[in-house]
């Protein structure tokens, strides 16, 4: 006896999501280990000036990293779970695979926190190709409608563009710049996706400014 279609697209997202967690914890210890570990024996450093050296790309780096982990998953359900109609589920593999290249790139950066300007390197080559995916995802899931994909490439144009100012002209030292461009497009993508990353929380209080929230009847 075969899945229902819907406990076998639950199980499909499932799966894309754990693949996905796994490589963005790897990618996660690996920055970590990298930012503290000071050679191959596994000997750990918190040498002040060491940490304070690798600290704005490893801050560049989990600033970004959350919110694509999290939008990952409000993605996947959102799309998949979520909707009531249109569902397409052939898009799945198409999440995959993006997902998986930019985990790829997250890990790669996380081994490059002590290579220069290595990590924000492969920060800006994640947000280029989420602009690509999500511009595609727009139009497969959400076409003609407002979108947190729509949202993603907008906010993520406007990253890159702010990371090749720094990195063209003479901005000295560029790191920390960098890092303050990574940290002001997570808030502005929470800020202007609170309603889909935290949905719950946002319906509530939507109901209680509307004045929508059951009321106790005065007793006479």
């Amino acid at each position: 006896m075969g899945l229902e279609p819907t406990k076998a697209i639950e199980r499909s997202v499932d799966s894309v999501a754990k693949i996905y967690a796994i490589i963005i914890g790897l990618a996660l210890t690996e920055s970590v280990k990298t930012l503290i570990v000071k050679d191959t024996h596994g000997n750990i450093s918190l040498d002040l000036p060491t940490l304070w050296a690798g600290s704005p790309a490893f801050l560049a780096f989990v600033f970004t990293l959350v919110p694509f982990w999290h939008g990952m998953n409000r993605h996947l359900d959102r799309c998949y779970l979520e909707k009531a109609h249109a569902v397409v589920h052939g898009a799945l593999l198409l999440d995959l695979s993006v997902f998986f290249i930019e985990a790829s790139i997250f890990l790669i950066g996380g081994w490059s926190l002590r290579s220069g300007l290595s990590t924000f390197y492969c920060l800006g080559v994640v947000l280029l190709i989420d602009v690509v995916w999500a511009a595609i995802s727009h139009q497969i899931h959400f076409p003609g409608e407002r979108s947190h994909s729509l949202s993603w490439s907008t906010i993520n144009i406007g990253a890159i563009l702010a990371m090749l100012g720094v990195l063209t002209f003479s901005f000295d030292p560029k790191p920390p710049l960098l890092m303050a461009i990574a940290m002001v497009r997570t808030i502005v993508d929470y800020r202007n996706g609170r309603a889909f990353y935290f949905p719950d929380s946002v319906r509530k209080i939507t109901k209680a400014e509307a004045g929508l929230q059951p009321r106790s009847i005065p007793r006479r």
